[in-house]
């Protein structure tokens, strides 16, 4: 059984404030924003460092887990 489908008329759900029409530093119009993205290659020191200590971090888990495997059977 098929139904047809209902017809809604668009509406705009939230209205920014009034003062947004005289803003001008980034974020758009609902103002600043916590989520504005940083500078482009800017992290890539703290990419290296994450990874590095990540792949040490394993490192020591595997070795401890084959010692313990060798020392306990």
């Amino acid at each position: 059984m098929k139904f047809e489908r209902e017809k809604r008329e668009s509406r705009e759900v939230a209205k920014p404030p009034p003062e947004a029409l005289h803003r001008v530093d980034g974020g758009g119009p609902w103002g600043p924003t916590q989520f504005d993205l940083p500078e482009r290659g800017g992290n890539s020191q703290a990419i290296l460092i994450v990874a590095l200590v990540g792949t040490f971090v394993l490192l020591v888990i595997a070795g401890l887990w084959t010692l313990a495997y060798f020392k306990f059977t």
